[in-house]
């Protein structure tokens, strides 16, 4: 009867708002399952936006949130919502009120019988995209935040506007419909969404519909400033003529558009007879007719209307990257958020196959192929690392993109793969230590030459010292690359023991077992601003920033692990201390690689794991050098320097989409979107890391990079802070 109870559904009130939660669901899951506004961000208990105070009844905690919440909060209650599970019935007190630009309401318009345009005034410029939205809070109804495209392109002044469309029942719409808002206090959380113009050279379409014109007429007012001649098509549905609205603004863009612009309106329920002689019918029936194969579309309103017109362009051969959209749902509609509009591509491309698994074991065969030369020893093992090196320039060169989003429907297997690394890493970093020992340490190369015929120890014998450095080059590449890279996913699984004792199993060959605490606590909460050491600022160059990066990272890991023990109330100098004992275990290999060969064998793993953490080093450098954030701002996709290079996501388990791994971290590897127009990388992976090593050429290319980010990406606050980083990065004398 005890583990029915436990598997039973619970009931939550939050707020005084009573909720079911479903057998082993969290309690943020839940609460967004069912539109609860409940504010969130990474949702794996890495930012403490979902705090909340459980007043009564128990919880089942996934993950160590001392980490997070102060001693204080702790004591009182506090914990994170997304790392929750209910043990019995609870009651929770959020604090749903949304941080950001406050303002001031200073016009309220109405456009048609349903939607009334809300304009606000902001203290400062509010940046964001045209076509993006925000979550909108009124003074006063704090419960009722609700999230709205923006109606207008961003703007000095801090003027912004929404076009908010009645909802019966609906509180925050209602308040909009029917009271005198102007001069009433509004709270905007900061911009969100990837419906925005993307470049590009062909016809543009555009597909609105209710106050899905929102965002649509922003973009287009933003297009037309810019100067932007492609060909457009704007076709505007709605019932009938009273719900059309804004045509002056559409006018005025046709007549500033340097290209042809057509513009159509749409009505569904218009009766014959009532003098109306434009376009009859469903607005997507029209698709056909104007757009074709190179059309760029963008469609923006109900539902229903995006999913038909996604399904017409289909059918007209336009692939679905150039097709984005932004359905508009209401918050009985919600299902995975509170109540804001659904922003995204088609979510996949098309169900995984054999191949696609199979594609990341691309991963296994780089490290058994290294560990293979080892054991050839000599010019092998020369042969082995020029053989990685080549296959990752030339495979990133010669293969392309992999923008593909599979659906696995078999995750448990994409996992496993993640913790063959560890076995992995055991035998090439044995092998490797094994060509240095004056001993056939466990009888390895016998059995290998028996096995083989080859003789491995006369080949270990006549391997010379360039050829074994050659054997630390390449040691220490894949301490970095089997060992960091499944850690770095692994890792941000907090909630999973058996993935988190792997992943910090992984960081221990190369003295990093830190990572765990800094990167998932310290570097996702503060990357691309000062606070963040694994950040490099414009003009340093990659070697300063291995040894800052290092010493700054393991400071700011004992800062973290030290104030968590003191929440917890244990002593710094405990074995709860995740520092110490991640960094004895790091010893503790040292120690066997000398117990293998002795003084020589321990000195090369030593060099060997710090090479290694060198090259995480490299990485963190190369991913987000020279970025800006202000840090009152949430992590965006252009915070991150992505890649798509098709070698490198397959054999890396898609570590090169770093962009949307950093705007949401609770997302799996085979999850991650590979955003083509966030901010690229020079190529893939290894052929940016080469890069990095010549300080000069490195400069040359990222300089130009970091010019088109602060023109095209940046908001205009970061355009302030990037300014102040190049001043900064000419008196900073490692700029060399």
């Amino acid at each position: 009867m005890g583990l029915v109870a436990i598997r039973a559904n619970k009931t939550a009130n939050i707020n005084g708002e009573d909720i079911e939660v479903q057998a082993g669901e969290t309690l943020l899951d839940a609460a967004l399952r069912q539109g609860v506004d409940f504010p969130n961000s990474c949702r794996v208990g890495g930012c403490a936006s979902c705090k909340c105070r459980v007043t009564s009844g128990q919880v089942r905690e996934l993950t160590e949130t001392a980490y997070l919440l102060s001693a204080e909060e702790i004591a009182d209650g506090t914990v994170l919502a997304c790392q929750s599970v209910p043990k019995t019935d609870v009651t929770i007190e959020v604090d749903n009120a949304v941080e950001g630009t406050r303002g001031v309401v200073v016009g309220q318009t109405k456009l048609t019988h349903d939607i009334t345009r809300l304009e606000v005034l902001t203290e400062h410029a509010h940046g964001y995209r045209a076509g993006q939205f925000a979550q909108v809070t009124l003074d006063g109804l704090e419960h009722a935040s609700r999230s709205y495209s923006f109606a207008c392109p961003p703007r000095r002044d801090g003027h912004v506007e929404f076009f908010i469309r009645h909802v019966p029942g609906g509180t925050f719409s209602s308040a909009v419909q029917e009271t005198d808002l102007v001069g009433r206090g509004v709270n905007l959380r900061p911009a969100d969404g990837q419906f925005y113009l993307r470049d590009g050279e062909g016809p543009l379409l555009f597909v609105a519909g209710g106050s899905g014109l929102a965002p649509v007429l922003a973009i287009l007012e933003e297009a037309a400033a810019r100067g932007v001649e492609r060909p457009v098509v704007l076709l505007f549905g709605a019932r009938e003529q009273r719900d059309l609205y804004a045509l002056d603004r559409i006018h005025r863009v046709a007549d500033r558009w340097r290209g042809s612009f057509t513009f159509v309106p749409v009505l569904s329920q218009v009766p014959e007879g009532d003098g109306w002689d434009g376009a009859r019918g469903m607005v997507t029936d029209l698709i056909p007719a104007l757009a074709d194969a190179n059309t760029q579309a963008y469609l923006c309103g109900p539902p229903a209307m995006v999913d038909a017109g996604v399904e017409r362009l289909s059918e007209l051969g336009v692939g679905p990257r150039s097709i984005f959209f932004d359905r508009f749902t209401t918050r009985a509609d919600a299902t995975a958020s509170a109540g804001a509009a659904t922003v995204a591509k088609a979510e996949t491309d098309r169900q995984a196959g054999f191949l696609d698994y199979a594609k990341f074991f691309g991963f296994h065969a780089v490290g058994l192929a290294v560990a293979a030369s080892f054991i050839a020893g000599g010019l092998n093992i020369v042969a082995g690392l020029i053989g990685v090196i080549a296959a990752y320039v030339l495979g990133d060169l010669l293969l392309g993109d992999d923008a593909e989003l599979p659906a696995y429907g078999r995750p448990a297997i994409l996992t496993v793969q993640l913790w063959l690394a560890l076995p992995l890493l055991l035998f090439i970093s044995f092998v490797s230590v094994w060509t240095v020992c004056p001993t056939d340490v466990l009888g390895f190369g016998e059995l290998v030459t028996r096995l083989t015929g080859y003789d491995v120890l006369a080949a270990r014998a006549a391997t010379s010292f360039g050829q074994h450095f050659a054997g630390f080059i390449a040691t220490g590449l894949m301490i970095g690359m089997v060992g960091t890279i499944p850690a770095h996913e692994l890792t941000h699984r907090t909630w999973d023991r058996i993935s988190m004792f792997i992943g910090r199993g992984l960081l221990a060959f190369s003295f990093d077992t830190i990572f765990a605490i800094e990167h998932v606590y310290g570097h996702h909460r503060y990357v691309c601003t000062t606070e963040d050491p694994a950040t490099a600022p414009r003009g340093r160059n990659v070697y300063w920033h291995i040894l800052v990066s290092t010493l700054e990272g393991n400071i700011s890991a004992w800062k973290i692990e030290r104030d968590r023990l003191a929440k917890r109330g244990h002593h710094v100098l405990s074995t709860r201390n995740a520092f110490l004992r991640g960094h004895l275990v790091s010893v503790g290999l040292v120690g066997l690689a000398g117990l293998m060969g002795g003084w020589t064998a321990a000195g090369y793993f030593l060099v060997c794991a710090l090479w290694g953490k060198a090259t995480l080093e490299i990485v963190n450098y190369m991913e987000h050098y020279g970025l800006v954030r202000d840090p009152a701002t949430p992590v965006q996709p252009r915070h991150s320097w992505n890649t798509n290079r098709r070698m490198s996501s397959w054999t890396m388990f898609n570590l090169t989409r770093h962009s949307h791994h950093h705007a949401q971290g609770e997302v799996p590897y085979h999850e991650l979107q590979a955003y083509p127009d966030a901010p690229m990388m020079v190529s893939g992976y290894l052929s940016t890391m080469l890069l990095t090593l010549i300080p000069p050429l490195w400069y040359a290319l990222m300089d130009r990079k970091l010019a088109d980010w602060d023109r095209n990406f940046a908001t205009d606050h970061e355009r302030i802070l990037a300014r102040q980083a190049d001043e900064r990065a000419f008196s900073e004398p490692v700029h060399s």
